[in-house]
């Protein structure tokens, strides 16, 4: 009976010290946090932050894009993203990708599919894929809709007001978009179409950057953290977001108002006034009424020359005399001027302030949207356009979400002609951009430049270091303390450079005279080279 005890007691303290050892769990929280942090979590709003409808946030983006120089700004930045070929225009190229490109039977049927499918589908992608980058860049998403057959596949595109972002709201389930639905409006008529991703394309910037904006009333659970599976969440309009315009509304505003301010005061200042005071002392009622009358008709009158003049008239070619009748020290005229002219020039600091901070903003030269005397630059002589980090940024956020966009619209178009469908990393075909034109891919080939250029002068110095003729552990200490490289990769070239390579031609000798490596059968003189027979 002891030994049972016993052993029940090793298997209790077992048991509670595995349970001891078990990490601690977020429900093991204090659960007044339950309550508390429901006020803690999250920030206040304040002007600067304050909630707007989905109506007018577009409004707001959509009146910005009209301003020429955010307008020519996003088009660069749909430029250094794409690229373009120089003859063909093409921005965009489909060809087998390199899982692929194996000798097996089914990897040579990819490939003539891809290479097939490639024409077909690169001519309809090169019309509509510029206006969509725009789009996506200005909205945070644009959108197609889709044509197909159910024999050719995806046969067409359509992409123009009636697909334009306001238009449509998508609909997503755990961050996958399942559905849309967009706005019929023809003859004040409005209804909603819903579409399935089958039908609509959606090009979808990445949300870097929470927009403030209400909660649509939708009347159904709105939680989506408490699932793991994504399934199990409910499906909810998409939020506002992803657009290159949020950050500079503020200084757009600023640059409007700054822009407008110039303006007016230069239009001031073009209109001249003029102020008379005449000195009617013991003039007559009437005679000083006749008198006011025929100086404003005269002023009048000499307006009037002045605009057939402008227009070339006869006042260019006469003289116009005015007559004032003065009597004594009466009826002189004294000008006080124009109290509205300046005194002191424009100021341009705050518009170019303003400027400037828009320009950082949309991560792009002020050279390149309109004020070409600042700095050289663009597509020739200036460097900014390819070798901008920002540039080079935003690039790389478009092209994912391209590449995302036209990986969904060929899926539609293998399913349906094919009958195949893949998963996102096995794709047989692969997206490739003209990288002659775009900022990330000359970012690429400077790295590239660059480390070939490092890597040749490493191989010189390694090269003067073998031919000093060091021992393995002189050569190691100075690759590592020298040149940086680690210990591993040091003693490893240390090794290769201090071991003298093996003689081509002849047999290295042993010591005892005896070759190192014996002659083979092939290389034994003809008299030894006997045929055996049974």
């Amino acid at each position: 009976m002891k030994l049972f005890d016993r052993m029940a007691g090793m298997l209790i303290s077992n048991r509670e010290m595995k349970q001891a050892r078990l990490p601690s769990s977020i429900h093991d929280a204090n659960h007044q946090y339950d309550a508390m942090n429901q006020f803690e979590l999250g920030t206040y709003y304040n002007k600067e932050k304050i909630p707007r409808t989905r109506q007018q946030i577009y409004t707001m983006w959509e009146i910005m894009q009209k301003d020429p120089q955010i307008a020519e700004a996003l088009s660069l930045h749909a430029t250094a993203a794409l690229g373009g070929h120089e003859t063909t225009g093409d921005m965009i190229f489909m060809t087998p990708h390199d899982r692929i490109r194996g000798k097996g039977r089914r990897a040579k049927e990819l490939r003539d599919k891809v290479e097939r499918e490639s024409r077909h589908m690169t001519a309809i992608i090169n019309r509509h894929i510029f206006p969509l980058a725009r789009q996506a860049i200005g909205f945070g998403d644009s959108y197609a809709r889709i044509y197909t057959d159910k024999r050719a596949g995806v046969v067409g595109l359509m992409n123009n007001r009636h697909t334009a972002p306001p238009l449509i709201m998508p609909f997503e389930q755990g961050g996958d978009t399942i559905g849309f639905h967009a706005l019929e409006e023809e003859d004040f008529e409005r209804s909603i179409a819903k579409l399935t991703p089958m039908q609509m394309l959606r090009v979808k910037m990445p949300r870097i950057t929470n927009v403030p904006q209400m909660s649509l009333q939708v009347w159904q659970d709105e939680k989506t953290l408490i699932y793991d599976n994504r399934y199990d969440n409910p499906i909810l309009p998409s939020e506002v977001g992803g657009s290159f315009l949020y950050p500079i509304e503020e200084p757009w505003q600023d640059v409007t108002i700054s822009r407008a301010g110039l303006n007016n005061q230069q239009i001031a200042d073009s209109v001249k006034q003029a102020f008379l005071t005449i000195n009617m002392e013991g003039m007559p009622p009437k005679q000083a009424k006749k008198y006011r009358e025929g100086l404003t008709k005269m002023l009048s009158n000499y307006r009037a020359q002045v605009e057939d003049a402008f227009k070339g008239g006869e006042a260019l070619y006469g003289t116009s005399y005015h007559v004032m009748p003065q009597w004594g020290d009466k009826q002189i005229l004294q000008s006080v001027g124009d109290i509205s002219q300046r005194q002191a020039p424009l100021n341009e600091g705050t518009l170019m302030l303003n400027l400037k901070r828009l320009a950082g903003g949309l991560g792009i030269d002020l050279s390149l949207i309109g004020w070409a005397d600042m700095l050289a630059g663009g597509l020739g002589d200036g460097a900014a356009f390819h070798t901008s980090a920002q540039i080079m940024n935003r690039s790389m956020l478009i092209r994912q979400a391209i590449i995302d966009a036209l990986n969904h619209l060929m899926s539609i178009h293998w399913g349906i002609k094919y009958g195949e469908h893949f998963d996102s990393k096995e794709y047989p075909w692969q997206f490739d951009f003209y990288s002659d034109q775009n900022a990330a891919a000359s970012q690429a080939l400077n790295n590239k430049q660059n480390r070939a250029n490092t890597t040749t002068i490493q191989v010189q110095a390694i090269q003067m270091i073998k031919e000093l003729g060091l021992d393995k552990e002189t050569a190691q200490l100075i690759l590592e303390d020298e040149m940086g490289y680690d210990m591993a990769m040091a003693e490893k070239i240390a090794i290769s450079i201090t071991t003298p390579p093996p003689v081509e031609g002849d047999h290295m000798m042993m010591p005892d005279g005896q070759p190192m490596n014996p002659p083979q059968d092939d290389e034994l003189p003809d008299e030894l080279d006997f045929d055996y027979e049974e």
